[in-house]
């Protein structure tokens, strides 16, 4: 006998419209311009992949929507990208003679 938790939640399914969207990306700069795929089902969850990848390194080509691209590699970086690291201050290194 299989057993069945007894519980009147059942979690939904994420909605799905059928759109899809695409992240193009790779570690480094194609030769021959084949780059990396990787499909989602919402604007959102390519925004947050995308930020992922270029978080990790990788240089992302284009996000595209069903209405084309929504975002180039450049406005990708710009608006995705790790934040730029503040340089430290130097430290003074001050001598004291007596």
């Amino acid at each position: 006998m299989q057993y069945r938790p007894r519980t009147s939640f059942r979690a939904a399914p994420e909605y799905d419209t059928g759109e899809r969207w695409t992240i193009r990306w790779e570690t480094r700069r194609p030769d021959g311009g084949r780059w990396n795929e990787a499909v989602t089902n919402s604007r959102e969850a390519a925004v947050e992949r995308a930020r992922h990848l270029l978080k990790l390194g990788f240089i992302v080509h284009d996000i595209n929507g069903p209405a084309g691209v929504y975002l180039n590699e450049k406005d990708a970086l710009q608006q995705l990208g790790p934040a730029p690291v503040p340089a430290k201050p130097r430290a003074v290194e001050t001598s004291e003679v007596s």
